[in-house]
């Protein structure tokens, strides 16, 4: 892009965007955004929050929190399972996940692709993890080297000790993450509300029937209660318009298109007599309509095709998922991490994952978890706790 090889109207971005923003390669999105019908009316609070700190990635949907989620018909042979649903403690997960293992259910009860998010996503709050950035003593610190991190992964070198988080966390890919769970090696698997919870939950009950249907689980509670911290401060993905673009207008006539009622209806339910058809004044979903996904918007609000939908696009755990994440909402306190700060938090991050993938595994002790502490801030805790005494958190 910056060469001029790729000179696209529209770019979709999972990440690596904030480098060329900051170059002034970004179209500023607010003016089109202002003008719009559709995307106005499509845009949620974490939207809005987003556009006003960062108007050049636009991705409407609703936030993208994780969301646990495990078979019913294993939960209701549990024991443990009411318990924790009546009382969601760190305990009675615990309990839960023993059972499981202790009966033969499952080979472990937690995993990740690559790092612990799918786990934070249950038990973040609950030890008090609950922001990026926490005022202690005075001074901004990250929640990375509090005593309430210490804590949390304590919990997961039990957890891993006792053969309850998988020893391939690390380095499992998510298509084979998913596949553990679809074998019923994985008991508890977190992903996306709504979309991919919809999706595991058509591969579960394809396989092993509809009494294999996802139950949606609560986070963990204690000190707090909720699934991951929502960033505001940007999207995470999304569409922009690089200001090098010829046609801005049409770019972005696309992008309105795909949120009014027309493009809604294809970017939702993909195309009449393939994915859905009409019988009896109703929109029917054909067997073809699981292998379609968005490639826009994913929200379902202001979804209203001419003939109504003869079953929600999401029902059962897609949809409880998402009213669950609604629920345990809760925007994250954090900030755009500065460009001349950015190689400090880089190495801040790899001591980090360094210390906690060491403790959670048993390699270190939890003790070295002040030592970590030392070597954070000498990487650049310090640092940013001097910038953010300047530049406090919104």
């Amino acid at each position: 892009m910056r060469s001029g090889e790729i000179n696209a109207d529209i770019l979709y971005f999972q990440g690596g965007d904030l480098p060329i923003a900051q170059e002034g390669l970004l179209e500023d999105l607010t003016p089109y955004i202002e003008n719009s019908t559709y995307v106005k009316e499509l845009m949620n609070e974490a939207n809005k929050a987003r556009m006003e700190n960062y108007p050049y990635l636009l991705w409407l949907a609703p936030a993208r929190v994780p969301t646990p989620v495990m078979r019913s018909d294993w939960a209701e042979s549990l024991d443990s399972y009411d318990a924790l649903i009546a009382d969601p403690t760190v305990d009675n997960y615990y309990n839960l996940v023993k059972e499981m293992k202790d009966k033969g259910m499952i080979e472990y009860g937690f995993s990740g692709d690559g790092d612990l998010s799918r786990i934070n996503t249950i038990f973040n709050h609950a030890f008090g993890v609950t922001d990026t950035l926490v005022e202690q003593d005075g001074k901004w610190i990250f929640s990375n080297v509090t005593e309430a991190e210490r804590d949390k992964l304590e919990f997961y070198a039990k957890l891993y000790a006792e053969g309850l988080i998988d020893s391939e966390y690390l380095t499992n890919q998510w298509d084979g993450l998913e596949q553990k769970f679809y074998e019923g090696k994985l008991g508890i698997m977190a992903g996306t509300a709504g979309a991919v919870i919809k999706i595991y939950n058509d591969k579960m009950t394809s396989t092993y029937g509809e009494e294999a249907a996802l139950t949606v689980l609560p986070p963990a509670k204690g000190v707090s209660q909720a699934y991951t911290s929502i960033n505001i401060t940007k999207e995470d993905r999304g569409f922009a318009i690089p200001v090098t673009c010829q046609h801005k207008d049409a770019a972005w006539a696309l992008l309105e298109f795909m949120a009014s009622p027309e493009g809604r209806i294809i970017d939702k339910l993909g195309f009449e007599d393939v994915h859905w058809t009409v019988e009896d004044g109703k929109t029917v979903f054909t067997d073809k309509f699981p292998e379609w996904w968005s490639r826009f918007w994913e929200t379902t609000d202001n979804l209203a095709p001419e003939f109504p939908l003869a079953e929600p696009v999401y029902a059962g755990a897609a949809q409880d998922s998402l009213d669950m994440a609604e629920e345990y909402y809760y925007a994250d306190t954090n900030i755009q991490v500065p460009e001349e700060l950015s190689p400090m938090y880089d190495a801040m991050m790899s001591i980090y994952n360094e210390y906690a993938t060491d403790i959670v595994r048993g390699v270190k002790p939890i003790s070295a978890f002040d030592e970590f502490v030392q070597k954070w801030n000498e990487a650049g805790g310090d640092a940013f706790s001097e910038y953010l005494a300047e530049n406090p958190p919104a």
